[in-house]
C-alpha cells in the first residue's frame, strides 16, 4: 500500500528525475498536479501527460445561468452535449465546442397534452437508432422518453410486474442499445441494471455484480443454514454492490462501473448480451493499485468509480469519485494515462465529480460541486501513445515499433512500450532482443514465447553441429560401454576361479 512517505517522496523526486532525464522534455509542465503512471513493478512514478486541461466551462460562460449540481453528461451523434443540470431541474444542450447553448429542456408535453417538468434528474441518454432522448427523472420516480422538442413519447414508472419486487423506482442513469432496449441504474437496487424492452415492458435485471467468497461470506452462509428465522433476520447480509454507471460501445457490449464492491472484478466490467463479464479473466486493476494518501485531509482514499465512457477508438475512460482522476485504458485493460486530481486549479476537481464524456481527442469531466465542465485535450505525447496502441491492437506490430521507441524516449518507465517493442521484435524474428524487452516489461508470457523462438532458431542454425555432438557422445558411450564389458570378462569372477587360475599357472 502506498503510504505517506512514498507518496511525498514520489512528488519530491519527480522534478529531479525529469531534470536528469537525458534528452527528455519536462513532464506535464502545463498541469497543476503531479502526473503519474504505473511502471512495470507496479510503482507509481512521474510520467508524461497524455492530456492537458484547456478550460473550465460554467453555466455563466454559456449564458444560461449557473449550473447547480450537474450529474450527467452525454454527447450525441451530432456532437451536441446534453448536461443534466440536476439542481436546476433541466437539461442543457450545448454545441460541440461547448461555447453556446443550443436549447434547454425543462418543460415537456405529455401525450394527453398536459405539461410536466423535471425534478432532480440524474441521467440522460440520446439514441441515434430511435432518435429519442431518455431522461432519468429521479425526483419524479420515472423515466421520460421524448423528442428534441420535449414531446413525451413514453413515461416509465414502477413496473407492475411480479419480477420487480422493489417498492421504490428511482432511475439514476440510463442507456439504450441498438434494439431499443432500455437499461436503468436504479437507486438501492443491487440486482443489476433494470431492463425494459422498446415498448417499456420490464424484462428483468442485467449485469448483476457478485459477492466474493471471503471467509466472512462463507461463515455467514453456513450460519444461515443452521440459524432460526429470527437469528437470520438479525444477522448481517452479504449482498452484491449495485451498479453505479454504465456505457455501451459500438458493438453493443455494455460496460459497468461500481463504486464499492466486495469483488475487485466488479469495479469495471464488460458484459456481453448473456450477462457474462468478459473482463473476468483479465489480469488488470482499474483505478489506483493502492490507496492514495491525501496530506490535506490526512486520509487514505481508495478508488470509487462513478462513471465510464467508451470513446470512438474503443478506449475505456473511468472517472474516480475519490481522487477526481480519469483512468484511461485500451480495449484490453492496459493502463494508458491518468489525468486530473483534487484541487481548486484548472484540471483539478472536488470530491464530487459526477460525469465523464469524450469527443475525438478531448475528454470532458463534470464537477457537481464546482458546477463546471473541464475540457482536456490530447498532448503530443498522448497522440504518439494512441498511435502506437492503435497499431499494436490492430496487429500491426512492426508499424507500431517506431512510435513505441519514441514513447520510451519521452518516458522510460512506460510499461506498455516495452510490451509493444517486444511484440514487434518477436514478429520480426529478433528473439534475443524480444526477450530483453519482455524481461524489462516483466511479461512472463512474452518472454517464454521469445525464448522458445530463440531456442528453435539456435537449434536450426546449429543443427549440424548438434547432430555431430550427439553422435559423438553416443559413440563415446558405446565405446566406453564395450570396453567396460570386455574388462569385466577378463577379470576372475570369484575366489575359486582365482585359485584355479593359479593352479593352472
Amino acid at each position: 500500500m502506498q503510504n505517506k512517505a512514498k507518496y511525498l517522496a514520489a512528488a519530491l523526486l519527480s522534478g529531479l528525475m525529469l531534470a536528469t532525464a537525458a534528452g527528455a522534455p519536462a513532464v506535464s509542465a502545463a498541469e497543476h498536479y503531479h502526473v503519474y503512471n504505473y511502471d512495470r513493478w507496479g510503482e507509481a512514478t512521474p510520467s508524461q501527460a497524455g492530456y492537458e486541461a484547456q478550460r473550465s466551462v460554467s453555466g455563466l460562460d454559456l449564458g444560461c445561468g449557473a449550473f447547480n449540481t450537474p450529474s450527467d453528461l452525454f454527447r450525441d451523434w451530432n456532437d451536441q452535449f446534453y448536461l443534466v443540470d440536476s439542481g436546476n431541474n433541466r437539461i442543457v444542450v450545448a454545441d460541440r465546442t461547448f461555447t453556446k447553448v443550443n436549447r434547454i429542456l425543462e418543460r415537456f408535453t405529455l401525450e394527453d397534452g398536459s405539461e410536466t417538468t423535471l425534478k432532480a434528474p440524474e441521467g440522460v441518454y440520446v439514441s441515434e437508432d430511435t432518435g429519442l432522448i431518455y431522461i432519468a427523472d429521479t425526483g419524479n420516480s420515472r423515466l421520460l422518453v421524448c423528442d428534441e422538442d420535449g414531446n413525451v413519447q413514453m413515461e416509465l414508472k414502477r413496473p407492475d410486474s411480479t419480477l420487480y419486487e422493489n417498492e421504490t423506482f428511482k432511475p439514476q442513469k440510463v442507456l439504450v442499445d441498438k434494439a431499443g432496449n432500455i437499461y436503468m441504474v436504479l437507486n438501492n437496487i443491487t440486482n443489476g441494471a433494470a431492463m425494459f424492452n422498446s415498448e417499456g415492458e420490464f424484462q428483468g435485471y442485467f449485469g448483476a455484480n457478485s459477492v466474493d467468497a471471503t471467509a466472512e461470506v462463507v461463515a455467514n452462509y453456513f450460519w444461515n443454514m443452521i440459524a432460526t428465522d429470527e437469528m437470520r433476520a438479525n444477522s448481517s447480509r452479504n449482498v452484491a454492490a449495485g451498479i453505479t454507471n454504465f456505457d455501451v460501445d459500438d458493438e453493443g457490449f455494455i460496460y459497468t462501473v461500481t463504486q464499492s464492491s466486495s469483488s475487485e472484478a466488479d469495479r469495471v466490467k464488460k458484459v456481453n448480451p448473456a450477462g457474462y463479464n468478459l473482463f473476468s479473466a483479465l489480469e488488470a486493476t482499474f483505478g489506483d493499485l493502492d490507496s492514495v494518501y491525501d496530506s490535506n485531509t490526512n486520509q487514505d482514499y481508495s478508488t470509487k468509480m462513478v462513471d465510464i465512457d467508451i470513446d470512438g477508438e474503443g478506449r475505456i475512460n473511468c472517472l474516480d469519485l475519490e481522487t477526481g482522476r480519469v483512468f484511461q485504458y485500451d480495449e484490453d485493460g492496459n493502463l494508458l494515462f491518468i489525468l486530473g486530481s483534487t484541487s481548486d486549479q484548472l484540471g483539478g476537481f472536488s470530491r464530487k465529480v459526477s460525469a465523464l464524456e469524450t469527443m475525438g481527442t478531448n475528454i470532458y469531466v463534470a464537477d457537481s460541486m464546482k458546477n463546471t465542465v473541464t475540457i482536456f485535450s490530447e498532448t503530443e505525447f498522448g497522440g504518439i501513445v494512441h498511435e502506437a496502441v492503435g497499431l499494436y491492437n490492430a496487429g500491426y506490430y512492426a508499424e507500431a515499433l517506431q512510435p513505441w521507441r519514441e514513447v520510451l524516449k519521452r518516458d522510460g518507465n512506460y510499461q506498455m512500450a516495452y510490451i509493444g517493442i517486444s511484440s514487434a521484435l518477436y514478429n520480426e524474428g529478433n528473439y534475443k532482443e524480444a526477450m530483453k524487452y519482455a524481461k524489462l516489461a516483466q511479461s512472463r508470457d512474452l518472454y517464454d514465447k521469445a525464448f522458445e523462438g530463440y531456442r528453435s532458431e539456435w537449434l536450426n542454425r546449429n543443427f549440424g553441429w548438434v547432430i555431430l555432438v550427439v553422435v559423438g557422445l553416443i559413440g563415446l558411450w558405446i565405446f566406453l560401454h564395450i570396453r567396460s564389458v570386455r574388462k569385466k570378462k577378463n577379470q576372475p569372477r570369484n575366489l575359486v576361479e582365482m585359485l584355479h587360475e593359479g593352479e593352472e599357472e
